[in-house]
């Protein structure tokens, strides 16, 4: 899967998620704090501005998957859709690099 497709099945499920890949090592402004991304980074946020899911690089190399936030009950369904997607993108994107 694509990075573009991706970031067009998540900004589908719901028009709140918004992703951002970072094209570089890089220091951002995520809420109130600076962080750094590494190049292939992917942030999920909701309205713009909330961090929510996050694929990134830990320093051994390992690409790994989080939740940023919680969820009330009823965000289940959003959250297995997005991660289904996640699996599926993070999956393919490893199948690339070998």
């Amino acid at each position: 899967m694509k990075f573009e497709d991706f970031k067009s099945e998540i900004e589908k499920i719901d028009y709140k998620l918004s992703v951002e890949r970072y094209d570089e090592d890089q220091i951002v402004m995520i809420g109130l704090t600076l962080q750094d991304r590494k190049d292939g980074d992917v942030d999920i946020f909701i309205n713009d501005d909330v961090p929510a899911f996050r694929i990134f690089t830990d320093d051994n190399g390992n690409r790994l998957f989080s939740i940023e936030i919680g969820f009330d009950v009823t965000g289940f369904s959003l959250i297995l859709r997005v991660i289904n997607l996640i699996k599926k993108y993070m999956q393919e994107e490893q199948e690339q690099q070998k």
